[in-house]
């Protein structure tokens, strides 16, 4: 037997193993170490395993299945438009072109490890045993997430802890001082961002319902709620709330169980509550008022500022003004939509739709419950698109990117039987 063939399978349980750490170590995306260019690429855990999985990965070569080749190439397609407009940085050069390129370079570095968490993915034997694996990695990941975000929301001594030992320091980690000196409540040990935090749970527990399939998870959309809420996101609650509609709509009986014992609950502890939440309560509750501007936390003057850079260069709508430029206008777009125009242009727009639309028709044509769960996710999430950049690479949503892609490609697994069975 060739050696190639012999150290195959040790290599796929290698990678195996390394992506259910990735999973449970989701629970911990904080950076562990001060390297790179800037604090947008200080490494964190779940990095970290991402690179030593596909350096096992690209040792061995096993073609994907059918149903993930289409979404593939088009994230394939993506990551290549991504680093053109790159590239155009420097045919632009904008005035800011010394800030764009260190954020264009993170944005480049997060969509290539979203493409090789997809990639091993889907060119793994995801038999049922190894799915189980993973579940059991990424439960204890999300509960320990949840526990994080409200031990920081009523105390700020894990943050304060954590930032003795984490890397830091005044004028080089940027955001990141805002997490350790700060102490913003509802964090958890996930991101210095609201809004990525929001994301992640909701990521995390859709990954728990589709690894738990036969397991009671109605609680864990509870949960995610709950932590969401906590986050202070209204966005994120916003999407995780109608991804939890979507799929409750399964089990509307056990649905309606859980949310009468959490009515009686919050009834019971109204007082405490309204102490201990009622700043947070107002502000979470302004999303039924999402028509008026003034809760838009000042999108409606970004994006103006956004509208008045394409009608001052309308060039700008056809090719983008390059990946990484948003810091032309002082920050981000807070919406994917233009933020998706701004920098990569109607081309970047056009990719993007082909990929979600090859995403959809295979997710349709699959009709499985993990297949189920990525279509209300993803309409969950483009709620939430709306007003964030969801499905971009922006440093303020760190690692959402390679996650919702390790999702999305297990959502394309067969129901039964291996990867690698009949879809080879």
């Amino acid at each position: 037997m060739p050696a190639a063939a012999r150290t195959a399978p040790l290599l796929e349980r290698a990678v195996l193993g390394l992506l259910a750490a990735y999973l449970l170590a989701q629970c911990f995306s904080l950076p562990v170490l001060a390297a790179g260019p800037s604090w947008a690429l200080w490494p964190t855990l779940p990095d970290l395993l991402v690179w030593a999985a596909l350096g096992c990965a690209l040792l061995y070569h096993r073609p994907p299945g059918a149903a993930w080749r289409p979404v593939g190439w088009g994230l394939a397609l993506l990551v290549a438009l991504a680093f053109c407009s790159f590239g155009l940085l420097f045919v632009m050069r904008d005035a800011r072109l010394a800030s764009a390129v260190p954020f264009g370079l993170f944005q480049l570095y997060k969509l290539v490890q979203a493409l090789a968490v997809f990639g091993m993915v889907s060119r793994l034997p995801l038999r049922p045993t190894v799915l189980a694996r993973w579940g059991r990695a990424a439960l204890p990941a999300f509960v320990v997430m949840v526990v994080s975000i409200a031990w920081t929301y009523f105390s700020p001594a894990l943050p304060r802890a954590l930032g003795q030992v984490l890397p830091h320091g005044a004028g080089v980690s940027g955001p990141w001082e805002s997490y350790y000196l700060h102490n913003e409540p509802g964090l958890g040990m996930v991101g210095y961002n609201h809004g990525y935090v929001a994301l992640q749970v909701t990521l995390l527990s859709a990954a728990v319902l589709m690894l738990r399939p036969r397991s009671s998870n109605v609680w864990v959309l509870g949960a995610a709620l709950a932590a969401c809420f906590l986050s202070g996101s209204r966005a994120g609650l916003a999407g995780c709330l109608l991804f939890a509609l979507l799929e409750w709509r399964r089990l509307p009986v056990r649905a309606g169980l859980l949310l009468a014992l959490l009515g009686v609950a919050g009834l019971a502890a109204a007082p405490w509550l309204d102490q201990q939440l009622g700043g947070l309560a107002a502000r979470q509750s302004t999303l039924l008022e999402a028509g008026n501007s003034g809760n838009l936390a000042g999108r409606s003057e970004i994006w103006h500022s956004y509208f008045q850079a394409f009608a001052e260069d309308p060039y700008r709508l056809l090719v983008g003004s390059g990946f990484g430029s948003a810091i032309n206008n002082n920050s981000n777009a807070h919406s994917t939509p233009i933020q998706v125009l701004y920098e990569t242009g109607v081309a970047g727009v056009v990719a993007l739709g082909l990929l979600f639309w090859a995403l959809f028709g295979q997710l349709r044509a699959r009709r499985t419950l993990r297949a189920g769960v990525a279509l209300n996710l993803l309409v969950g999430l483009a709620l939430t698109a709306l007003t964030q950049e969801t499905f971009y690479p922006n440093s303020a949503f760190s690692g959402s990117l390679p996650l919702l892609a390790f999702v999305l490609a297990l959502a394309l697994t067969p129901e039964r039987g291996s990867a690698g069975s009949s879809e080879q």
